[in-house]
């Protein structure tokens, strides 16, 4: 009995040596962070539409040197950029990098910041920002059209921030698309976007009473989780659409002022008319 114990305790023993050599030599990590103060951003809150934002960055190897540090950031689609990828070699590095508030107003942007080791290993911190807007008066337009999809050379759909009618070309820029599809015998009276616009139902008392960017964000902020990807419209119908494109001020309230049917078979020319407010680029 005496030379089991003595061969469990040497096994014990054992294993207990090898477990704290395994915690000794791991790998070590990196170390990143943000530096507060002189303006920089350095944790979550609100940042203006288009404004210049600057981050102070500090990163340490946890080897004899650093790789690389990547700043990504996450957009409101899903998608992700990548906003810096600088090589380094020194062991300490503390830098500052200043961008252009990425997102659209209404947006939560994530940012990641990552310090990459000589040795394979990384480190990350994050923070997100949401994206506001600066007061400012917005544009009218009036009289716009957008045809039924089915008719033929017509404008079948609008860019809001150009103020642009589209009768072909890539879905990038299409804010409002009409959604009738090839084949139908009616024109469906529908909108959708070809880019993820967003659409919210507001009252007319609403629109003419968005004159300015910060109304118009205190409608998303109120809003915007009951907004859909299409809408069926109506005469007189008012709606918030948040633009799908890569914009500072991506809002705009659009009032529909006329449906014109047309009730002849084979006649597609059908159209919506509309009146819209929002920041106009050109």
């Amino acid at each position: 009995m005496k030379l089991k114990q003595i061969i469990f305790s040497l096994s014990v023993a054992s294993l207990a040596f090898l477990t704290s050599c395994g915690e000794d030599s791991s790998t070590p990590k990196p170390t990143i962070s943000l530096n507060a103060g002189g303006g920089y951003v350095s944790k979550d809150g609100d940042v203006n539409a288009g404004s210049l934002i600057t981050f102070n960055i500090s990163a340490n190897a946890g080897s004899d040197a650093l790789k690389n540090i990547v700043i990504t950031c996450a957009m409101s689609n899903g998608s992700v950029k990548t906003l810096l990828d600088t090589s380094l070699t020194a062991k300490s590095n503390t830098f500052t990098k200043t961008i252009v508030a990425q997102g659209s107003v209404g947006d939560a942007i994530a940012y990641t910041f990552t310090a990459n080791d000589a040795n394979g290993q990384s480190a990350s911190t994050k923070i997100t920002t949401t994206v506001i807007p600066i007061e400012t008066a917005l544009d009218g337009v009036s009289g716009q059209q957008i045809y039924n999809a089915t008719s033929v050379a017509m404008p079948i759909a609008y860019n809001l921030p150009l103020s642009t009618a589209i009768t072909t070309g890539a879905n990038g820029v299409k804010d409002i698309l009409d959604k009738t599809t090839s084949g139908s015998s009616q024109w469906t009276k529908v909108w959708g976007s070809g880019n993820g616009s967003k659409f919210v139902k507001i009252t007319a008392n609403d629109y003419n009473n968005a004159e300015g960017t910060g109304y118009v964000y205190n409608l998303w902020k109120a809003y915007g989780s009951t907004a859909k990807d299409q809408v069926t419209l109506a005469d007189g119908d008012c709606y918030l659409v948040k633009s799908g494109q890569d914009v500072p001020f991506g809002l705009f309230v659009v009032k529909i002022t006329a449906l014109v049917d047309l009730p002849a078979a084979g006649n597609n020319n059908d159209y919506a008319q509309f009146d819209y407010k929002g920041i106009i680029l050109q």
